[in-house]
């Protein structure tokens, strides 16, 4: 049934207004379903996939409830008229002849997060800048540079090292233990911070409390290839708080027609930008609950178990950890493997004693 001819449908029904809302809103949905087509690339298997291929869930993947940051400012913010540290230092307050700008997390979450309404340690990230001069100012919002933000990137393809063997391991985080990828491969990695999202990503939110200030949100996006995406969010020219979503279009990749398919993007960050018509007052913005909606299925098969080295087995295993920490029932999905016992390069097997078949 087509959107216009179920609602044609619903007018004809003596319902009240409740029930109305309901079944307009139910048919609104299924219109929207068939409109988007939440098609994905997906690995196809001998048996196909039934309707639970499609494990949709929203997921908070910030609340700024935690300080990773340790210096009680969370997120990092900066404006392009300044500087954003003192001997490598990032300072959570700063000012120049032409903007000022300060970050901290404040204890307080919107009435309509019901979740945290009774949680005491629910905090917002508060953000005040200023400019001296109207014009093209821009202010960025980023994670901190900490080990919680950091995302390894392996490009497919090998490095020169490889040739020449001069290659030295190499891993983004500052405690190396917490990297996932195998360091006996000449790999390029580009090291991100930002946040990995779980799944094929189709929207994402944020609450935001505006005071009225003439400025505009966008959020920054970096696909499994290495290119950058931006997304209006749109006006924070409104007074209190409101929950800003955008759709992420299916022009950006986030799959591959091989195992496994999921190719994750990272959100890096939020920048606002001035407008023709913005005034010069000091600006106090407020964020929370940064959410996705995403599908994180992923194709299983007889034989995806099988490990080919130490690599394969951490790339799977990082994808599946992603999978497990989102999934509405994570034992139903396999636990992680444990990659130390992966296969290493060939070896010949040993011979069986005299009399007994050899291994094949």
């Amino acid at each position: 049934m087509s959107l216009e001819k179920g609602m044609k449908y619903f007018r004809k029904i003596p319902v009240n207004s409740t029930v109305m809302s309901v079944a307009l809103g139910t048919v609104a949905a299924i219109g929207l379903g068939l409109a988007t087509g939440y098609a994905r690339a997906d690995v196809k298997t001998a048996v196909g996939s039934d309707v639970s291929s499609k494990e949709l869930r929203s997921i908070t993947v910030e609340s700024w409830d935690r300080d990773y940051s340790k210096g009680g400012y969370g997120w990092e913010v900066s404006t392009d008229k300044d500087t954003t540290s003192k001997d490598g230092v990032y300072q959570p307050v700063a000012a120049t002849l032409q903007a000022e700008r300060e970050v901290k997390l404040i204890k307080g979450t919107p009435q309509d997060v019901r979740e945290n309404l009774n949680y005491a340690e629910a905090r917002v990230l508060g953000v005040k800048f200023g400019f001296t001069f109207p014009g093209n100012n821009v202010v960025s919002i980023r994670p901190p540079h900490v080990d919680q933000y950091v995302v390894e990137r392996p490009r497919p393809f090998l490095s020169e090292y490889a040739v020449t063997g001069d290659y030295k391991s190499r891993s983004c985080y500052k405690d190396p233990a917490l990297s996932s990828i195998a360091s006996g491969r000449a790999l390029v990695i580009d090291c991100l911070y930002g946040i990995e999202l779980p799944g094929e990503v189709h929207q994402v939110s944020v609450w935001v409390m505006g005071r009225g200030n003439e400025y505009d949100l966008e959020g920054w996006f970096e696909d499994w290839k290495g290119a950058t995406h931006i997304i209006k969010f749109g006006s924070i020219n409104f007074v209190g708080w409101r929950p800003l979503s955008i759709t992420i279009p299916k022009s950006i990749p986030q799959d591959v027609n091989s195992y496994p398919a999921i190719k994750t993007l990272v959100f890096k960050q939020f920048k606002i930008r001035s407008r023709t018509d913005t005034s010069l007052e000091t600006v106090y913005v407020f964020f929370d609950e940064l959410r996705v909606l995403t599908d994180i299925f992923e194709v299983h098969f007889d034989g995806a178990q099988l490990d080919f080295d130490k690599g394969d087995c951490e790339r799977k295993n990082h994808l599946l950890k992603l999978i497990r920490d989102n999934a509405r029932n994570p034992q139903a999905y396999s636990q992680l493997v444990d990659c130390t016992k992966s296969p290493g390069p060939a070896a010949p097997f040993q011979n069986a004693p005299a009399g007994q078949p050899t291994n094949p």
